[in-house]
């Protein structure tokens, strides 16, 4: 394994356990790894404050240095701008966790949450969000340009999160010709057992989808039929953001009925 790879593995194991932090022993055998190598790789990435390592129990952490990096990141995305202002409004709506996705190529990636700390449920700044089973990613992968499309789905490693998650490519690709007739993507427990989703693509200037408005809650308090109402909402709110990037929203998306192609997982 390139060194590379093994600082994002050390670096993602550490984000997924951000609570209660590893040992140097328990990264090692997580990942396979020599514990002389992973002790090398952390003592370079505690020197620049990537991690940091509590005294009382040796136990890793990440550091403040991604802060740093996030902040730049976020200060030079003019999406992210455009897109706070609806979400605060989309919260206010809806009393749930609103945010905006990017698209980075090969996944989504969470920028900008609204929703006080009680209602943040299942996502956070930097959360990846995988295009097969994530309701912005679907939004995304449906309307990216279709020689894109039918690359990526041909790469798309589609593991298993939950019993509901697609893991077949001919069903995938069928649910995404559904979202393009609707604009909306859902997630009904397919990431995480009890938490559904919804998300509509943001266009720019050049008309390519750069990433998705969402909005994320508990199966209760969004089963299908809360988010069938929602959708509309978000549907308005994508489009407005893609005017203000210089993009075109399917004008055909904002035309409201009672049902947006919302299916229960036992009616499919």
């Amino acid at each position: 394994m390139p060194s590379i790879d093994k600082i994002h593995t050390i670096l993602e194991l550490l984000r997924r356990n951000y609570r209660q932090g590893l040992t140097n022993k328990e990264i090692s055998l997580s990942l396979g790894l020599p514990p002389s190598t992973c002790y090398r790789i952390l003592a370079a990435l505690k020197r620049h404050d990537y991690v940091y390592q509590r005294k009382p129990d040796l136990r890793y952490f990440l550091g403040f240095a991604h802060l740093r990096f996030a902040e730049s990141v976020l200060e030079g995305t003019d999406e992210a701008d455009i897109c706070l202002p609806f979400l605060e409004e989309l919260h206010r709506q809806t009393e749930e966790t609103t945010f905006f996705a990017r698209f980075n190529g090969t996944l989504c990636i969470a920028m900008v949450i609204c929703g006080h700390i009680n209602t943040r449920v299942s996502v956070g700044r930097g959360e990846v969000m995988h295009l097969h089973c994530t309701a912005v990613g679907k939004a995304v992968l449906a309307f990216l340009r279709e020689r894109t499309r039918r690359s990526l789905l041909e790469r798309l490693e589609l593991v298993r999160y939950t019993a509901n998650t697609i893991v077949d490519r001919e069903q995938l690709t069928e649910e995404l010709a559904s979202i393009r007739t609707t604009g909306v993507g859902y997630c009904l427990q397919e990431l995480h057992n009890g938490i559904n989703a919804l998300g509509t693509p943001i266009f720019d200037r050049q008309d390519r989808v750069v990433g998705a408005l969402g909005l994320v809650g508990t199966s209760v308090d969004l089963d299908p039929a809360q988010l069938a109402e929602y959708a509309s909402l978000f549907l308005e709110a994508s489009s407005d953001v893609s005017t203000a990037l210089g993009g075109r929203f399917p004008e055909r998306f904002l035309v409201k009925t009672p049902e947006r192609g919302v299916q229960r997982k036992d009616e499919t």
